[in-house]
């Protein structure tokens, strides 16, 4: 499985792969069919490597390279900043030609974040994330967190093999067959969330973690569903 099979404009979103469990190769591959930029956390890139996906761009602290073989050598040998980078783009060299290393040391920060605000720097405004779902639950939590923090401007969707989750614009329209099931998480709040051609409607409601949801509503009748929420962020899930 490769790609770069046509020229890049860079106006397909984003690939991001991070460090959680994998989804099928099936899902992946669909992806990589528009050939978009792929963005691998250093923990990805030899898995990525080992399914024989091409790499853009390796991005982190660099300490996940080699199943955590070279973070261990780099932490005995405590090296500069430069140096740690060049190892890893020796490393990375070793494993697959044209891949750009780049060496991230903010620790107030996960990779994933990182990554996202790397894109939208470079001036990307649509990414995907794959491989964000675990493995542990605060991995998920940190990755929700991720995409809480973008730009509204920048359309950031975590796919997973049955679903995708992302973060709504104060007004959201989308036709879906009746039945379906919809998810609304607030993270942490959203306020005066209204719904139209949902079962369970809000009507200017207020969701918050700890306190409600809207988890596991369903869609009405086959038409447009419309959400709309006044402040906040109000993320969605859907099925894939």
């Amino acid at each position: 499985m490769s790609h770069h099979a046509v020229v890049r404009d860079d106006q397909e979103p984003a690939l991001i792969f991070a460090n959680g469990l994998s989804c099928s190769r099936e899902v992946v591959g669909q992806l990589l069919e528009w050939s978009p930029k792929v963005i691998a956390l250093d923990g990805a890139f030899d898995r990525l490597a080992d399914w024989g996906i091409k790499v853009d761009v390796v991005l982190g602290d660099m300490d996940s390279l080699q199943g955590g073989a070279l973070g261990a050598i780099l932490e005995d040998q405590t090296p500069s900043d430069r140096d740690r980078l060049e190892r890893a783009q020796a490393y990375v060299n070793q494993r697959q030609d044209g891949v750009d290393c780049i060496y991230t040391s903010d620790q107030e920060a996960t990779d994933l974040e990182k990554a996202l605000r790397w894109a939208y720097e470079q001036g990307h405004r649509a990414a995907h994330i794959l491989w964000a779902n675990g493995p542990d639950a605060d991995h998920f939590v940190g990755n929700l967190h991720a995409l809480a923090m973008v730009p509204e401007n920048f359309a950031v969707t975590m796919i997973q093999d049955q679903s995708r989750i992302f973060r709504l614009l104060k007004q959201f329209s989308k036709c879906y067959e009746s039945g379906t099931r919809l998810s609304l998480w607030p993270f942490p709040s959203a306020y005066g969330v209204h719904t139209e051609n949902l079962v369970y409607a809000l009507q200017g409601e207020d969701l918050h973690l700890g306190i409600r949801l809207g988890i596991s509503n369903r869609v009405d009748r086959t038409a447009i569903v419309r959400i709309d929420h006044k402040e906040g962020c109000l993320m969605l899930q859907e099925p894939l």
